[in-house]
């Protein structure tokens, strides 16, 4: 016993007089170097919702984004990575807990410059999501590019790694991160999920799936990237659902733009995730997009430059004899012989169809410029959506003679492009363990959702009653239930993070 606890007294001593922003070596033999590290991020944050009839539209935030753990070393030449979310990150959906975020191993085949991946890894072909939470510039992940790109965690295969100047990554993957082991029935469609990031590295040396935009080593000369990656998902029925309808959870907690799932395969956003149910499904899901990042001294500093364009689209075909039976407003209907309603608003119809396909792109652009202990930095984000992204939180029942049909209504998504500048982002890294970044961020054409009370709008189209509006890209789950408006406003948004990472 007094053995043990002197273990951990030197343990607890050894992570706290750490001087690394990395994580505290804690073991090493001739076999395994085995290290432990920790992050916590804390936001302040200031943001104005020029649309609200109901709350404040001036709104002063306080968060704990993140509280982290992680454990990684090396075995034998076998590298591992062990990261867990705690907190507000442990995020519980009705199928499974999604706390753990990474468990991989790297299995050599050539050492240092060949690996296979094995495990659950951030899937690596967006290099916005693939940026790693401790190495950003910003306070948090662009939330635009997030809530419609995000690749997120999942469990997989890879073979990664580099051979001169050319790099690759590319695999399979399951589609259903941190599923529990219930032996549920599948049917497999052919191919599989894939995904594949390829192209060439001038000095960058990334990790693909850890990228960083800073705490990388000083260059002495220009280094430049430019890769491509694609992603494609042949869904498959799994258990009592699909792999694409499993992830479709992920945005329906407080707000769920996360480490999971984007809106284009969450059922808030399209009608036809999940409406196949158990049956054979014919729907694809795609993904490409191109990136470059640029680094190169300038004097005594560090100038950067990265940027990305991405294309995604959903493609579903329902089975025989199913349909989506959804209106939308804007729109007149003949529900039965001489019964006309009209819907007020604007959208599309879902009225009895079998097929859909939504197509959206986007694309950011980042800057920096500086060393210890400032850096300057910028970003720009772009998103247009597609008008055929709707909500369904509504119904309106019809009765003729005595027979009653229901029918769907909600909000649809304009396809007006959305942006997102980030500028100034100012980042001041006190040591190499806590760093403290503000950045003010201007939001234009900027969709503020309402929530509604009991599927009812008040008389001006908001919510009678209820928690007030939200920024879309903040508050995406508040898509389901309420008024969607584009604000014609410059929405500003203030920002203040401490991070503290050994």
């Amino acid at each position: 016993m007094k053995k043990l606890q002197k273990t951990l007294i030197a343990l607890v001593m050894l992570l706290g007089f750490t001087t690394h922003g990395k994580a505290a070596e804690i073991f090493k033999n001739d076999d395994l170097d085995l290290s432990i590290g920790g992050r916590f991020q804390e936001l302040g944050q200031i943001s104005y919702v020029p649309d609200d009839p109901i709350r404040d539209q001036a709104r002063v935030y306080l968060f704990n984004t993140e509280d982290r753990i992680f454990l990684n070393g090396d075995f034998k030449g076998y590298k591992f990575w062990f990261e867990e979310a705690l907190g507000g990150e442990d995020y519980n959906t009705s199928n499974n807990n999604l706390g753990l975020l990474e468990f991989n191993v790297d299995v050599p085949l050539i050492p240092d410059a060949i690996y296979v991946k094995v495990g659950q890894f951030k899937v690596p072909t967006n290099l916005e999501s693939a940026t790693y939470e401790g190495n950003m510039l910003f306070a948090s992940h662009s939330d635009l590019m997030n809530m419609f790109f995000n690749q997120g965690y999942d469990n997989g295969l890879s073979l990664w790694g580099h051979l001169g100047q050319f790099d690759f990554a590319g695999g399979v993957e399951s589609g259903c991160p941190d599923l529990p082991q219930r032996y549920l029935p599948e049917v497999f469609q052919f191919p599989p999920e894939l995904f594949l990031r390829i192209g060439m590295d001038d000095g960058i040396k990334a990790d693909p799936f850890r990228q960083k935009q800073v705490d990388f080593d000083k260059p002495t000369q220009s280094e430049f990237a430019l890769h491509l990656n694609g992603q494609y998902v042949n869904d498959s029925n799994a258990g009592h659902s699909d792999d694409l309808a499993l992830q479709s959870g992920y945005f329906s907690g407080f707000s769920a733009n996360g480490p999971f799932g984007n809106a284009m395969l969450s059922s808030l956003y399209n009608v036809f995730i999940g409406a196949n149910g158990v049956q054979p499904v014919n729907d694809q899901y795609w993904d490409a997009s191109v990136d470059f990042q640029w680094r190169t001294p300038v004097a005594d500093t560090v100038f950067t430059l990265t940027g990305e364009a991405i294309v995604a689209q959903y493609n579903s075909q329902l089975p025989s004899g199913m349909s989506v039976n959804e209106l939308l407003p804007g729109n007149s209907y003949s529900v039965s012989s001489g019964v006309t309603t009209t819907l007020s608003g604007n959208g599309a119809s879902y009225l009895n169809k079998t097929s859909n396909q939504l197509n959206i792109g986007g694309a950011e652009l980042t800057a920096s410029i500086g060393d210890n202990p400032w850096i300057l930095a910028g970003r720009f984000a772009m998103v247009i959506p597609d008008s055929n992204m709707v909500s369904a939180p509504y119904s309106y029942a019809v009765t003729v003679a005595g027979k009653s049909t229901t029918y769907y209504f909600g909000e649809g998504l304009s396809s007006t492009p959305i942006f997102e500048i980030t500028l100034p982002s100012i980042t001041w890294k006190m040591n190499s363990d806590v760093k403290l970044i503000a950045e003010a961020q201007w939001l234009i054409n900027e969709p503020e959702v309402t929530t509604s009370v009991n599927g009812t709008k008040g008389t001006d189209g908001y919510a009678a009653s209820g928690d007030g509006t939200y920024l879309l890209t903040q508050m995406p789950s508040q898509f389901s239930g309420g008024h969607v408006q584009n604000s014609g406003a410059i929405i500003p948004v203030g920002n203040m993070e401490f991070q503290f990472q050994f």
